[in-house]
């Protein structure tokens, strides 16, 4: 345990985002009560990405928390750098950090997906 928080030391914010960001996931169906704080740590630590936000405003939403949830999905939906459709997708260079970008953090989505979230928005 002393070596995964000298790692956690050494981690930019971003990292750290996603670390916690997969703990979250790792953790929503076996012990769902930690989903919530390691969500919130991921937004703690590195804001910028929309899925931390929407994630936890879907979260909010299904446990009947409607304007929490509304809340941090219109914080997610400002955040969201691009979107695109199978039309028009976008033109971007194919590297593991626009993966990280798109998959993960969530800056790119289809526009559909931008559409939905919205809908639950209001």
């Amino acid at each position: 345990m002393f070596y995964g928080l000298f790692l956690l030391s050494e981690m930019d914010a971003k990292l750290k985002g996603i670390l916690y960001y997969s703990m979250a996931h790792l953790h929503q169906f076996e012990r769902p009560d930690q989903y919530e704080p390691y969500l919130l740590k991921a937004i703690a630590e590195y804001p910028e990405f929309p899925s931390y936000h929407l994630n936890l405003g879907r979260y909010y939403i299904s446990n009947e928390n409607i304007e929490k949830g509304k809340l941090y999905i219109k914080e997610g939906l400002l955040r969201v750098k691009e979107c695109f459709n199978e039309a028009s997708p976008l033109e971007f260079e194919i590297s593991l950090y626009t993966f990280i970008d798109e998959e993960i953090g969530g800056l790119y989505m289809f526009e559909e997906t931008y559409k939905e979230y919205e809908k639950m928005s209001l």
